[in-house]
């Protein structure tokens, strides 16, 4: 589904700050607020924005400790019940699953490391999962919500 460069600008400025009023929004790309509402209502409609969301900082709700883990199943037929575990944990920030030797990598925020090893004892136990590897995050070099979404400038 190809996007024109108005859309394209609409995505970053969205993913930039969701809470901006049709008029801002029309503003920035040119266009009046009424326009700018029915191409966002469209790009809705179509399944491109599929919500809108508050981008949480978990090192302030006391979830300080991120990690990545790589995970591999006991099997396929685990998928539906490692899924359903890693959706119902609050700190489960991202889960994809991916081709390669790991089923899925998780990135969670935990409040500690008894937090991440009661998750990880979890997984193996309810979750079909066989084997992890888990990484810890030093700090986040770079993210963002939409690819051409703008890139926070570098502290000096």
């Amino acid at each position: 589904m190809a996007l024109d460069e108005i859309d394209t600008r609409i995505l970053a400025l969205l993913g930039d700050d969701a809470r901006m009023s049709f008029s801002d929004l029309g503003e920035k790309v040119r266009l009046s607020p009424n326009a700018a509402r029915d191409r966002v209502r469209a790009l809705v409609a179509r399944g491109v924005i599929t919500g809108f969301h508050a981008h949480v900082d978990q090192g302030r709700i006391d979830r300080r400790l991120r990690a990545l883990i790589d995970i591999r199943l006991r099997s396929p037929d685990s998928a539906a019940q490692f899924e359903r575990l890693v959706r119902a944990h609050p700190g489960v920030e991202e889960a994809v699953h991916l081709t390669g030797p790991s089923d899925y990598v998780v990135r969670i925020a935990c409040a500690d490391t008894t937090e991440l090893d009661d998750f990880i004892r979890a997984l193996k136990e309810e979750g079909g999962v066989r084997d992890t590897q888990t990484r810890l995050v030093l700090r986040i070099v770079s993210e963002s919500g939409y690819p051409g979404s703008p890139r926070p400038k570098p502290q000096a």
